[in-house]
């Protein structure tokens, strides 16, 4: 004689566990790009290219750089910007 038990439903995946395999690429991407930005700058540097080119390279990177944190921060969850809201009235003296 046999037990038959019911078989386990499926889990169903919530919105944010279905779109994680999106954001971990995304940030992916993005952490690339940031990369290159940087070294893109670094090699600016390196041959003296003029004033305005440094500029440019300086907030490309400073913006990549920017929106990989926050890519980072979508993926791990909103613990991550909250800690940092906190972090930022600490140091302001706002809270």
């Amino acid at each position: 004689m046999t037990i038959e038990t019911p078989a386990a439903a499926p889990e169903k995946k919530s919105a944010l566990k279905k779109g994680r395999g999106f954001l971990i690429a995304l940030s992916v991407a993005i952490g690339v790009a940031a990369i290159a930005a940087w070294i893109a700058l670094g090699v600016g540097l390196y041959l003296d290219v003029s004033r305005q080119t440094r500029i440019i390279l300086a907030v490309v990177a400073a913006v990549a750089t920017e929106a990989l944190f926050w890519s980072v921060a979508a993926t791990l969850g909103l613990s991550v910007l909250e800690a940092r809201k906190r972090i930022w009235r600490k140091i302001t003296g706002r809270g």
